[in-house]
């Protein structure tokens, strides 16, 4: 259930970010377009949901840092005298996760574990906490769940040249690579395994006259992508806020006007009312303003709560533009692509308000 949940998840955000570049690709044409263009931010599920009994849970360091973080660089006078230690990273990496976690109402009390857990040297292992651990930690911490890192391996990869008589220019890609589990005293496996696997591409500024700041950058940067990866997976324990592109038509038209003018000021009620009034006047041959109509009443429905009433309309939008445009053309695709955000934003709503117990 927990890896349906994330592929939901992973599905959501796919099809928020094609709906957005679809957007701006409209933007780029905007200068005498009937659309205008707004960001809303919309409230997500995590991607798992924990028993609504788990109220606290511990963030543990179940990893065993890289004794040397493989490090590739163009600069030959660095290939061989750096050594990188990660041991700092893994702290970054779970203080962040847990004030991530803290944040959000969804957990009464979030602790942090600040020493690491395992003892032995394996870095190249992930080792799952036993049953025993979870249950001697949640009794020790007073908690009711675990949140482990249990593998976290960096890959560093550099290329650098001189831009000017006293700098270097460059690149850098951190790859990150791990695993985190949540626990739960009472269960024999884990209640869920996330796998981490993402490139972080920082820029470079080098002082070529501060040869010990060249030397230690790499490994400043390494806490700063643990914090940044630790950032994004928070959103697999917490509902998160994300923002997202919407848009709605406009018009010359004095009803269109002061439908405008509710939507400029946040009453969608009222925008839907006077959009509506308008819709049922048009006839059907004037298919093209009766669907950006229909799309205008889908938005409102949206940012009101009401999902089901919001995707009746985007359908009854599409349906219009049916046999009207190409399946190429971008406002069709947007049509559709507005439909299954709309499916699947009913689906998290479902599990949002179990989630947050609403």
């Amino acid at each position: 259930m927990a890896i349906d949940n994330l592929r939901n998840m992973k599905n959501v955000l796919i099809l928020n970010l094609k709906l957005n570049i679809i957007v701006l690709l409209l933007l780029s044409f905007a200068a005498c377009s009937p659309v205008r263009y707004m960001g809303i931010e919309t409230y997500n599920p995590s991607g798992i949901t924990f028993p609504r009994e788990v109220k606290s849970v511990l963030i543990v360091n179940n990893a065993v840092p890289q004794p040397e973080v493989p490090f590739e660089s163009t600069m030959q006078s660095k290939r061989d005298s750096v050594h990188i230690s990660a041991d700092s990273a893994f702290f970054d990496f779970c203080r962040t996760l847990g004030l991530e976690i803290a944040a959000s109402p969804y957990f009464e009390d979030v602790r942090l574990l600040e020493e690491g857990y395992r003892k032995d040297k394996y870095f190249f292992t992930d080792r799952m906490l036993s049953t025993n651990d979870v249950s001697l930690l949640c009794e020790e911490h007073d908690v009711d769940a675990i949140v482990s890192l249990d593998q976290l391996m960096f890959r560093i990869r550099e290329s650098a040249w001189k831009s000017s008589e006293f700098d270097f220019e460059g690149w850098m890609e951190i790859d990150v690579t791990g695993v985190i589990r949540a626990y739960l005293p009472e269960r024999n496996t884990p209640l869920t395994s996330i796998l981490i696997s993402d490139t972080i591409s920082p820029q470079l500024g080098y002082d070529i006259l501060d040869v010990a700041s060249v030397l230690v950058y790499p490994e400043i940067m390494l806490r700063e992508t643990a914090k940044a990866v630790a950032e994004k997976s928070s959103v697999n324990f917490v509902p998160y806020w994300s923002n997202d592109v919407r848009w709605y038509y406009v018009s010359s038209n004095a009803q269109w006007k002061e439908a405008a003018a509710s939507a400029t000021l946040d009453r969608w009620e009222q925008a839907y009312d006077k959009w509506k009034a308008v819709y049922d006047k048009t006839p059907e041959s004037s298919w093209q303003s009766k669907s950006r109509l229909a799309s205008n009443m889908a938005l409102s429905k949206e940012l009101t709560g009401d999902f089901a009433k919001a995707l009746y309309w985007a359908t009854e939008s599409y349906r219009l533009l049916q046999g009207k445009l190409k399946e190429s053309d971008r406002n069709f695709t947007l049509q559709k692509l507005y439909i299954d955000v709309l499916k699947h934003r009913i689906l998290a709503d479902k599990r949002l308000h179990n989630q947050i117990d609403e």
